[in-house]
């Protein structure tokens, strides 16, 4: 009987194992499983889909069943801190007050140039710097030089046998370790603690540490001030040598620029610049004039005019005179000319005087034109003269201001030098005047006194401390020994680590040996064992796939995990129920069956495969009502060839066809791989797990094996669990009140089962 049944995929003939395990609410689910659908009818763990998670009960179960972890760990830890709070040494703590104050100027306040932020407390940085000082090995030092010898003996003697790294304890390593410094919130106060078992000693070193930070800081001021006052005077040194050269440098360019008064030079240049450009512009305008008329002049020739047509050569008295003799003699020519002809002595005499007249009328022209030619020749002479007289003046007076410019920033140079050298010198002179005036930074409020109480061992912290020390390191304990074990032990390793559902929870059957075990359901030895074999036999009824199995494989991981038991108890119970069923042990390398029922092992399965003896001689019929037994016959060298020889596949043909059940007990699935060839002969395969004793992850491994083979694995079964355990890891899957009402009908339950169960034992050789 096979189906297509594979982990994570639901088989659509399937109906789920609905409707709960067992019956009369024995140890019943509730839901049931489901191949198909998951929890039954509530529909929770789905083929493939979401695992069981861990809730906080499982939390609670890990952690009771290693409580003793918690015990044996919280004793130890508890009577530690008892032993070491009453044997340690009783010591006491002394306080000193100290206030820090803010004032403490600075050397360089007001110098120009180097001002700097006083020296104050004003931030949390200021007061953890002042925290540094006073937590400094130097203020340890300082405080181990302050103790003197005959206190140094006592302060040593109760650390004489204490050791370190580096051998004996020294007196600067005791301070360091029992001085504790704590800073009061939103203020600038400061306890000094320091711890000794002599109250007297703690209180005179509280009050050594208070004095020495307060001299430390003071003398830090005082040297800060001297090496100020030192700093200032290599700096006005150094400053005066740097006036001094800027003074020589200033006399050196005056030299060489001659500018020994540079104002009077620039006010000689600037007038005399004045002057010259006068004159330039005078020479300018004489150019100009005669230049026009001489422009004229040629105008005049290149036109072939008469020259003295213009009014600057007209106006010379020789050519007016001139034109004046020619207008007359024209005058009296004109008139004449009516009385005389051209050839008369007196018209001859008076041409010849106008030609004369106007012959000294050109001459005197041209005498005025050549002095015009010789005047714009001297105008524009003079006024180039004056252009580059005033262009060199100017370049002089642009000297004189290139000079004036490095001058005067020689000279600012030289000012700002020397009232920096005054300063740094009136500087030093006042903190000189001031050294001896230093006050200390910080003053004691309050001196440490002797305390009355031990600080230490303090018994009630101590005690609390080794309470929920003891109890958080159980639990720590408890839950990483829990994380840390891999083995099998509840219903979350089954069904959310190795994805099996659980059938049933076999308990534990103490003081009965392997054969009394193998017939618990017959003689009802244990009422909780036959309960739970009757509960899985309901949960295979309830199934569609396990209720018409009729070969059921039992296999389990490992040797010892009760496969055998189960098996024969499974088989009593099917045969109890009026079923006809074979319990066939196919464990052909280790039987076991024959042997925990009390049976002969001569002749069995081997005999009928290998010898062809027939079936019906080997099977011992009727060893209990219902229930026959096929034992093994022996050890078989080839086991794996008789599974799967066509002989054993035709037994196994038969067999169907006589039995209602068949139950075969097969190896352990991680030891040797006999039963996966019993698995395509098979409906179903139960798989056996011992409680606390397969892991986690070998389990997995070998289930996935079945899984691959397409043989439906209807569940599992843990087996060999306590009682106590079971109602504490499996409350879920049982109830005590329903035990409790077997329990009050197990007479009846005797009776009826003695009435109809008689063992007999039918063996043949």
């Amino acid at each position: 009987m096979k189906n297509d049944y594979v982990r994570g995929a639901p088989d659509p003939n399937s109906g789920g194992y609905g409707g709960g395990y067992g019956y009369g609410g024995g140890y019943g689910y509730g839901g049931g499983y489901g191949y198909g659908g998951g929890y039954g009818a509530g529909g929770g763990y789905e083929g493939g889909s979401s695992a069981p998670q861990r809730s906080f009960k499982d939390y609670l179960l890990m952690f009771r069943e290693r409580v003793w972890y918690l015990i044996v760990a919280f004793f130890i830890i508890f009577s530690g801190s008892i032993l070491y709070t009453f044997n340690k040494t009783k010591v006491y703590t002394a306080v000193a007050q100290v206030q820090l104050l803010r004032d403490d100027p600075s050397a360089m306040g007001n110098i120009p140039g180097m001002e700097m932020e006083p020296n104050q407390i004003r931030s949390a940085e200021d007061l953890n710097t002042q925290i540094s000082v006073l937590e400094s090995a130097s203020i340890i030092v300082g405080v181990e030089q302050r103790i003197q010898d005959d206190v140094r003996e006592r302060f040593m003697a109760p650390y004489s046998d204490a050791l370190s790294l580096s051998g004996p304890l020294s007196p600067t390593e005791v301070l360091g370790r029992n001085r504790k410094i704590m800073p009061k919130r939103m203020s600038l106060m400061i306890n000094i603690a320091y711890t000794h078992p002599d109250p007297i000693i703690a209180a005179d070193v509280a009050n050594l540490f208070a004095k020495e930070f307060i001299d430390y800081n003071l003398k830090l001021n005082i040297d800060g001030s001297m090496k100020a006052v030192e700093d200032l005077r290599i700096r006005a040194d150094q400053q005066k040598e740097r006036v001094e050269e800027l003074d020589m440098k200033l006399a050196d360019y005056r030299e060489q620029n001659n500018a020994v008064s540079l104002d009077s030079q620039e006010n000689i240049a600037r007038e005399q610049l004045a002057s010259l450009n006068e004159m330039k512009l005078n020479a300018k305008n004489v150019y100009d004039m005669i230049e026009t008329k001489w422009n004229l002049v040629e105008s005049y020739r290149r036109e072939q005019r008469d020259l003295w047509e213009l009014s600057f050569i007209s106006e010379q008295s020789r050519v007016a005179s001139l034109l004046e003799s020619i207008s007359q003699a024209k005058i009296q020519i004109s008139s004449l000319s009516k009385r005389y002809r051209e050839k008369h002595p007196v018209m001859i005499q008076l041409l010849q005087q106008l030609q004369e007249s106007e012959a000294e009328l050109s001459s005197a022209v041209q005498n005025a034109v050549n002095k015009l030619d010789s005047s714009f020749s001297e105008s524009k002479s003079n006024y180039e003269v004056a252009s580059q007289r005033l262009a060199e003046k100017e370049q002089e007076l642009i000297e004189l201001s290139k000079t004036r410019v490095e001058y005067n920033s020689l000279l600012r140079d030289l000012d700002v030098q020397q009232s920096f050298f005054i300063a740094l010198t009136s500087r030093m002179t006042q903190e000189k005047a001031q050294v001896n005036l230093k006050n200390p930074n910080a003053r004691i409020v309050d001196e440490a006194f002797p305390p009355m109480k031990h600080s230490s061992p303090n018994v009630v912290m101590n005690l609390a401390a080794g309470l929920f020390g003891g109890v958080a390191v159980g639990m720590g304990l408890v839950f990483i020994v829990a994380f840390l074990d891999d083995r099998v032990k509840s219903a979350f390793d089954i069904e959310g680590t190795i994805g099996l559902p659980m059938l049933g929870i076999v308990p534990r059957i103490k003081k009965l040996d392997t054969n009394s075990k193998a017939q618990a359901v017959a003689s009802n030895v244990d009422r909780h064992v036959t309960e739970t074999f009757r509960s899985i036999h309901s949960a295979l009824k309830l199934n569609d796939e396990s209720k018409n199995a009729k070969v059921i494989v039992t296999t389990s991981t490992v040797p010892g995990e009760g496969k055998s038991f189960v098996s024969s108890n499974l088989a009593l119970t099917f045969a109890n129920h009026g079923e006809k069923t074979l319990l066939l042990d196919g464990d052909l390398r280790l039987p076991n069956v024959a042997r925990s029922l009390q049976l002969e092992n001569d002749f069995g399965l081997l005999d009928h495969v290998d010898k062809d003896v027939a079936i019906d001689e080997v099977i011992i019929k009727e060893v209990y009502p219902n229930l026959d037994v096929l034992p093994s016959g022996g050890k078989s060298k080839n086991p794996t060839q008789v599974l799967n020889s066509a002989k054993f596949e035709a037994m196994f043909a038969d067999l169907r066809d006589r039995y209602d059940r068949i139950v075969v007990d097969s190896p352990p699935l991680a030891a040797v791989s006999d039963a996966l060839n019993l698995l395509p002969l098979a409906d179903g395969v139960l798989y056996v797990i011992k409680f606390n004793t397969v892991k986690r992850k070998t389990a997995v491994v070998n289930v996935r094996r079945l899984w691959e083979s397409n043989t439906p694995v209807f569940g599992a079964i843990l087996n060999n669990i306590t009682s106590t355990l079971s109602s504490y890891y499996y409350s879920h899957y049982s109830d005590k009140a329903y035990q409790d009402y077997y329990i009050h009908n197990d007479e009846e339950f005797e009776e009826e089962l003695a009435g109809s169960v008689e063992p007999t034992v039918d063996s043949k050789s």
